[in-house]
């Protein structure tokens, strides 16, 4: 049985959730200039601004220093190349969810308080997690891939 193409199905996997984010986007746009979301208060909107910025600061650093020590793990591991690849997309997985966590909490506060600011720090989150598309090149780089590692993980003839 053949397997799946390992670096299509995390290029699949990372595409959809930036298309997520996007839509989420688009439907907070609607939403403030619908005007179906009543803006919040000052208050909650100040208070929200620190959570967000919080939040976002945190979640970048500790998910970029979460990412590169599993990615370190997933290229000095001695195992076959579909288990660093296993690793790699579980640092991958852990990595975006830090990115866009806080891109969507930032969402969310333009749709409660209409204020600008949020949505643009929700764009900043899509566009880092654009930025750390996964790269096929990369990948094989960054893993120490054989030849025939990068076969099988394309979904050719297993090998051993």
């Amino acid at each position: 049985m053949q397997q799946p193409n390992a670096f299509k199905v995390l290029r699949i996997l990372h595409t959809a959730l930036l298309i997520g984010m996007v839509i989420f986007n688009i439907v907070g746009i609607v939403l403030v200039q619908q005007n179906i979301v009543p803006a919040s208060g000052e208050d909650f909107e100040r208070i929200f601004q620190v959570v967000c910025i919080l939040v976002s600061g945190t979640g970048l650093i500790a998910g970029f220093n979460l990412f590169k020590k599993k990615m370190i793990v997933a290229r000095n591991s001695t195992g076959p190349g579909e288990q660093r690849m296993d690793l790699y997309r579980t640092a991958c997985i852990l990595w975006w969810a830090m990115i866009e966590g806080p891109g969507l909490l930032a969402t969310i506060g333009y749709i409660l308080t209409h204020n600008y600011a949020f949505f643009a720090l929700g764009v900043f989150h899509l566009s880092c997690l654009f930025v750390f598309s996964p790269r096929k090149a990369n990948i094989i780089v960054l893993l120490n891939l054989t030849p025939q590692e990068v076969a099988r993980l394309e979904g050719g003839a297993a090998q051993k």
